[in-house]
């Protein structure tokens, strides 16, 4: 079995939050460590309905509307319902009110104060505050850009020092009324230099997820959790790292190829583990090649020419068809979190079951039911009173984002 089990995990947690105290504040010192609570959820799914109150789409094949998007690569809502839409291709968000109209467009391609380059724009992510303020993390300036409620550039946080390994972070969700965003996957890094003969190994013993403190001009990183690294360096079918913010400023992630959901709270504490009874299914060859095959034909064709994009284009194909494999298909396949904390996790059923589904759990670990296979996509955002938005394409391929309404018990 590759995944780790529920003690190990929170022993290699708390053992890096005893090590390191560099979010943890001597008032949460000062209560006693926690039990940690073992929440058995049921084995049979109780479905639920995904018929969600459509409330408008944006999203044009006219080539001079504002809604027509290149590439959405992040959606995002403020506290007032606002959706924030991050395009990579013509680097702009656009700002959408209820009745989707138009109420501003900012960020821009270029070299200055609130501008990013084209070669770095497409891996761009962005966080939306509940005051309406926008958080872009830059891989190029290898920090973080903050804008006003209005869209005006608010300033920067660079990470610390002479970094040559930018991080490429794969989603940012912030935490609830502060400067404080988290990684929401497993934090990789770019190495500009080749490694020196007297260079040490940079590969730990955990995956930790990170969150990122952007109160000053200095970015200052903190392990929230110690996630589990599995042996080796296969990616095909890597049990994931994904984690989520609850309201509380707690927050949950999965690490194992199990089924085992974390709650933690910042310095690593696990307090409540998940739990459903499915088990990870063994990978075949045939199995594999199916796997390279999607991969493959998921890759985004590189426009305008970008030579940038292009190399890495086409060094990502080249990993890819030299992937190397688990020996089983981890279970939970993504997880995220809503604006009142109810967690969604996407999973591969069990027994043998085809087709992925996705459980709604309540943030005190109550299990709400389950979509089956087809009925709905993870949402790309969660915004107030149950608002939910997907980034789709039509028929043409041409990128639109639909907003919907969950109902009460879903929220």
């Amino acid at each position: 079995m590759l995944g780790k089990t529920t003690d190990e995990g929170t022993r290699c947690a708390t053992a890096v939050a005893m090590a390191t105290l560099s979010i943890t504040t001597l008032a949460e010192l000062a209560h006693p460590l926690a039990a940690q609570e073992v929440i058995e959820l049921p084995a049979e799914d109780r479905p639920l309905d995904a018929d969600f109150e459509d409330i408008y789409r944006v999203g044009s094949l006219d080539g001079d509307g504002w809604d027509t998007f290149g590439r959405v690569a992040g959606v995002g809502f403020d506290g007032a319902g606002n959706l924030y839409i991050l395009d990579t291709e013509a680097v702009r968000i656009s700002v959408v009110d209820l009745q989707a109209n138009l109420v501003r467009q900012f960020i821009r391609e270029g070299q200055g104060p609130g501008e990013f380059g084209s070669d770095t724009a497409p891996v761009l992510e962005f966080a939306v505050m509940g005051d309406g303020r926008v958080i872009v993390y830059d891989l190029g300036q290898m920090g973080f850009t903050l804008f006003d409620a209005d869209g005006q550039f608010e300033r920067m946080a660079r990470f610390p020092g002479a970094q040559m390994s930018p991080a490429m972070i794969g989603g940012i969700q912030a935490f609830p009324g502060m400067d404080r965003v988290l990684a929401t996957s497993e934090v990789r890094y770019l190495r500009m230099t080749a490694p020196g003969p007297d260079d040490e190994p940079s590969e730990s013993s955990f995956r930790h997820v990170l969150s990122y403190d952007l109160s000053g001009d200095e970015v200052r990183i903190d392990s929230v959790a110690a996630g589990w690294r599995p042996p080796g360096d296969a990616e095909g079918f890597r049990p994931v790292l994904r984690a989520g913010v609850l309201p509380s400023g707690a927050f949950v992630y999965t690490d194992s190829s199990t089924y085992a959901i974390k709650s933690a709270v910042p310095g690593g504490l696990v307090t409540r583990v998940l739990t459903r009874p499915f088990q990870p299914r063994p990978v075949t060859g045939r199995i594999r090649a199916d796997e390279i095959e999607r991969r493959l034909e998921a890759l985004a064709p590189v426009r305008g020419g970008n030579s940038f994009q292009q190399q890495m284009r086409e060094m990502r194909r080249g990993q890819i068809e030299a992937m190397e494999f688990f020996d089983e298909i981890p279970v939970v396949v993504d997880l995220t979190t809503s604006w009142e904390g109810t967690i969604w996790v996407l999973h591969r059923g069990g027994g043998g079951a085809e087709g992925n589904r996705i459980d709604l759990i309540s943030s005190d670990g109550r299990y709400l039911g389950t979509f089956p296979p087809g009925s709905t996509a993870m949402p790309s955002a969660f915004g107030p009173d149950g608002l939910v938005a997907f980034v789709e394409t039509d028929d043409l391929d041409v990128p639109y984002v639909a907003v919907r309404r969950l109902p009460e018990g879903m929220r």
